[in-house]
């Protein structure tokens, strides 16, 4: 075959590849999954400055390069769900202009193209290079090391002396080192690359002793490199990398193993994450031209090229192939770049064998049906079977994926409440909660975003006018407050195939809050307390507080008489005015007389302060339970504000005067049953 045909090829391979890898990178996967999140926390933890050599992940080690380089990519491409994506991307194209180099050195152009095809368009290989995981740069590594040791050891077994190329022999050191710190499976890599190296000297290939010195140069490269890496397995035994080569809780070997190797051509890979449950890795027709492959490997074992695709296979199918969960695709990544070479090399057996010109057109003409077979099986699952496969969108977190797209899309349009009940995440948290995922996936970090709980709480912004509510649970608008249901019904659902169902609720509510906000000037009298300044004495709503904040009335949501144990509702609307405390909370009291303590209370506040903006209205449901303990008699209610770092409470201004910290809404009644 022509050198410019093959290249031709090549390239249109390269390009098939790039569109399977890129066509709906924002979309598809919707989200992440909880290993890609991990790593994109370890990512931001390098970011900060913590660098460490291995991450301690619920009791494991996990290598930290990888997302140590991602951090400085995001640095330049932003985070979201393309930006995080981005180095998986790189590093799965480069792997197939190397493989396209790989095959062509071992075997020739033919087989160059055959094994470039099958990565090309393989679903796991897509997958891998749209994750943002370490394992997505596995293929790439391990393909670049065998094409290292291809290019500056003999591997023809050519007669001449062979004269190195020390700059190769520092390429291996410098990647057998670097790979420690990606991924255990250098270790295995580097014992394969070792065995190679002895078994040219065993089978007495032409080697000089320049060559032994390159080698011997390449070793101390490695070990310069690995030296922290081994510094710090001594240090956390527990954490290192080579009790992880294999999995620690594999109980029986031999039917993982052939749990494994099913998997290549059977049945695959049961988990979403990876895969579309039951998909095979290979075609029946691609895994009949691996076995040839391997078949016509080990028939010319004597020769360098061929050796060195067995020992790939001895030393990293174990690893990848007898696995507790076997068959797993994410511990077949390293793997990936053996079955290609060992599919192309089959092509390649079968090509020679056919003498007849006619049966070689025939054979060419079935492989092109093949790849296109491949093109349109892979673009099928992964772009229709597998986004829609449930267990995938749970485990891909695909609701605040496509919630998150979508707000990367309209946010700046038309004013957005996040509706969540996790509005504050703990202090060290394990996992990390819905708000915090929607941010992970956007692009948009300044994105101007209000975040409410919707059960107790609802933000209207600018005052009321149009805006959307972003439910991130999908059972909101199951478990509506009844205090609040009256604003959810003047809502609309907004309809996309690009949302999930019951997700975005169109508002547009300005003139109703008008109204009610109207009324309660006239309705809802309010009272300071003794300690007023000038004293008690009535006044109309609103009132105007102290941060920026306007206290605008209340419904009458309480009854008149309660017993011991209730829960007393008070439902208060506020108006921002400007910059709010980031710690505001709002009290609700209930005490015997103005100056009394409290005999009930509940200090909260359901939206997040700091995302409020001026003219934005919000409504705060507080539930106060009353004591099993208290007394009969009347009970006031009061409300008020305060900044929770200082306990201070904010003023309440009749015009210019402050008059007090708090605002007496009513009274109600507790009665004690008889007995």
């Amino acid at each position: 075959m022509p050198d410019r045909i093959g290249f031709a090829l090549a390239l249109l391979l390269l390009l098939v590849g790039t569109f399977l890898r890129l066509n709906g990178l924002s979309t598809l996967p919707a989200g992440f999954n909880d290993e890609e999140i991990i790593d994109i926390r370890i990512a931001e933890t390098a970011r900060l400055g913590r660098v460490e050599v291995f991450y301690e992940v619920q009791g494991q080690g996990r290598e930290g390069l990888y997302q140590s380089v991602l951090a400085v990519v995001t640095s330049a491409t932003g985070g979201g769900l393309i930006g995080y994506r981005m180095l998986s991307v790189w590093a799965g194209l480069l792997a197939l202009a190397l493989m396209y180099a790989l095959g062509r050195r071992l075997f020739g152009m033919p087989a160059g193209l055959a094994a470039t095809a099958l990565l090309a368009v393989g679903m796991l290989p897509v997958l891998l290079s749209r994750s943002v995981s370490r394992e997505a740069l596995l293929p790439l590594f391990v393909t670049a090391v065998l094409l290292t040791l291809s290019l500056a050891l003999p591997v023809y077994g050519a007669r001449r002396s062979y004269e190195p190329n020390t700059a190769l022999f520092a390429a291996l050191g410098l990647l057998l080192g670097i790979g420690f710190y990606i991924h255990p499976i250098t270790f295995m890599l580097t014992l394969m690359s070792m065995i190679f190296i002895l078994y040219l000297v065993v089978t007495r290939q032409p080697l000089t002793r320049r060559t032994f010195s390159a080698f011997w140069f390449a070793i101390v490269l490695l070990i310069v490199i690995a030296t922290p890496y081994l510094i710090s397995s001594l240090q956390f035994p527990a954490l290192a990398g080579g009790q992880r080569v294999f999995d620690p809780g594999l109980t029986t070997p031999l039917t993982a193993l052939a749990r494994g190797l099913s998997g290549l051509f059977f049945v695959g890979d049961p988990s979403p994450l990876w895969n579309l449950p039951g998909r095979p890795l290979l075609d029946l027709v691609s895994g009949l031209f691996v076995i040839i492959g391997v078949i016509t490997a080990v028939r010319y074992l004597p020769q360098p090229r061929f050796a060195l695709l067995i020992f790939g296979l001895l030393l990293l199918g174990p690893p990848a192939l007898i696995t507790a969960n076997s068959p797993s695709f994410i511990d077949m990544a390293a793997l990936l770049p053996l079955l290609a070479l060992l599919f192309g090399l089959g092509v390649m057996t079968l090509y020679r064998s056919l003498t007849a010109r006619h049966s070689r057109q025939l054979l060419i003409a079935a492989l092109a049906a093949l790849m296109i077979f491949n093109v349109q099986w892979t673009a099928r699952d992964y772009f229709g079977a597998w986004p829609a496969d449930r267990g995938m969108q749970t485990a891909y977190h695909t609701r605040i994926g496509q919630l998150a797209h979508y707000l990367d899309l309209t946010s700046d349009d038309i004013p957005s409440v996040i509706c969540t009940p996790e509005l504050n995440p703990p202090a060290a948290p394990r996992e990390l909660i819905n708000t915090q995922r929607l941010a992970l996936m956007m692009h948009r970090i300044d994105a101007p975003l209000r975040y409410a709980d919707c059960g107790t709480g609802l933000i209207f912004s600018n005052g009321g006018e149009r805006g959307q509510l972003i439910m991130l649970e999908t059972d909101v608008l199951d478990n509506i407050n009844p205090f609040l249901s009256e604003w959810f019904v003047r809502g609309r659902l907004l309809e996309r195939t690009d949302l999930p169902p019951a997700s975005v609720l169109l508002l547009d509510v300005e003139q109703a809050l008008a109204d009610r906000v109207g009324a309660f000037t006239t309705t809802n009298p309010l009272e300071f307390g003794p300690e007023a300044v000038g004293g008690p004495g009535l006044i109309a709503p609103p009132v105007r507080f102290g941060g920026n904040i306007t206290f605008l009335g209340h419904t009458h949501a309480w009854a008149e008489t309660y017993v011991p144990g209730d829960v007393v509702p008070v439902v208060t609307y506020w108006r921002v005015d400007g910059r709010v405390p980031v710690d505001l909370r709002l009290f609700t009291h209930i005490q015997s007389d103005p100056g009394a303590r409290p005999a009930a209370q509940n200090d909260a506040i359901a939206v997040l302060p700091e995302t409020l903006r001026p003219r934005d209205v919000f409504v705060q449901v507080t539930f106060v339970q009353l004591p099993y303990t208290i007394p009969a008699g009347t009970y006031s209610i009061s409300i008020g504000a305060y900044e929770d770092n200082t306990d201070i409470r904010l003023n309440a201004y009749d015009g210019d005067q402050p008059r007090g910290t708090g605002l007496f809404l009513g009274v109600l009644s507790v009665v004690r049953p008889a007995g």
